[in-house]
């Protein structure tokens, strides 16, 4: 079969493989569509990355063959993602499944940019859901990057009536824009691009600004009686990006880390954070208990994120793919097997 894989920084190859062997409980996926994700591209272009590497995990499938015990049929049609901690584990029973060593060990097999996948019994019983005749493939692909928003969302307080920025609206940050939007709060986002802002506001966000807008906090307070933007999210994650996250923020609100990358610096006065009372959170993946409540969001009629995906690659243009993404010249990049 054939996959993806980056032998050295920068660079994607497809490769031959064999097909995966499944055991008890097991179950072996031939993948459909997976979409490209933004840690898939840290892990592509990142020197200090170690290889090989997993990659893909928002995969959409067919369940091609299942081991003893599994009660999926072949032929069902499945959104599998990456990762299931130990549910009785300290951290899980925290509210942090993230943390869990069971949890960073996980893996699909070989990855979700392959033709066909094993998903181990742990996968199978937690992460592998069979889906909707109704959905399109490319709208059951956001499973795992919609659960990743709703975890975020979860760990901070917001009320109805409350405001939110969204820094950053590429392929996971305009998903918070109907989240946010259905808990009726007034969304504002900031990103480099035009046409980003454009689309998130198709999304529900109220206003949005270019990243280069020194006025873009002062207006984000105006709109807010004075007070700022209740919980800022950032989906990227620099000097520049904080600067503008605490000039916009209430005083008694939330930065939300949601993004960032490997020696991501945090230059940030701690005499102004104590002063201003300003939360910190970060929220890092997705648990299980997530994927549900995406399909069922992703179900209704007005969550057409498919919509949302301004390029389909194959696994032989994989290389074209990473590069499209990785230079920020797509909403949402997704590879697919015929």
């Amino acid at each position: 079969m054939k996959l993806l894989h980056s032998p050295s920084p920068g660079v994607v190859e497809v490769m031959e493989a064999p097909i995966p062997t499944i055991g008890a409980g097991e179950a072996l996926v031939r993948m459909r569509c997976c979409g490209v994700c933004g840690t898939d591209l840290m892990k592509v272009y990142s020197p200090g990355t170690p290889r090989p590497i997993h990659l893909g995990h928002e995969v959409v499938g067919v369940v091609e063959a299942v081991g003893d015990g599994v009660a999926l049929q072949p032929g069902t049609r499945v959104a599998l993602a990456h990762h299931a901690p130990d549910f009785a584990s300290h951290y899980t029973r925290r509210g942090s499944g993230p943390m869990d060593p069971l949890f960073k060990r996980t893996n699909i097999d070989p990855g979700g940019f392959a033709e066909c996948i094993r998903a181990s019994a742990l996968h199978v019983q937690h992460t592998l859901l069979a889906l909707p005749e109704e959905m399109p493939d490319l709208r059951a692909v956001f499973m795992e990057p919609l659960a990743c928003c709703l975890r975020a969302l979860d760990r901070v307080s917001l009320l109805e009536g409350d405001a939110a920025l969204i820094v950053g609206v590429g392929a996971v940050g305009l998903l918070f824009a109907p989240l946010l939007a259905d808990r009726s709060v007034t969304t504002f986002a900031v990103d480099v691009r035009p046409e980003r802002l454009d689309l998130a506001r198709a999304w529900g966000v109220a206003q949005g600004f270019l990243a280069d807008d020194r006025e873009a906090a002062s207006a984000m307070r105006d709109l807010t009686e004075g007070r700022g933007v209740d919980v800022v999210i950032l989906t990227v994650w620099t000097r520049a990006t904080l600067d503008l996250a605490l000039r916009s923020v209430r005083d008694g609100g939330t930065l939300l880390l949601f993004g960032a990358k490997p020696d991501a610096a945090f230059p940030v006065d701690g005499w102004e954070l104590w002063r201003r009372e300003i939360n910190l959170v970060s929220s890092y993946s997705a648990t299980p208990d997530l994927f549900p409540r995406a399909l069922a969001i992703l179900r209704r009629s007005r969550y057409t994120l498919e919509t949302t995906v301004s390029h389909v690659f194959s696994l032989e243009d994989g290389a074209k793919a990473f590069e499209i993404a990785h230079q920020g010249l797509a909403s949402k990049v997704v590879i697919a097997c015929e």
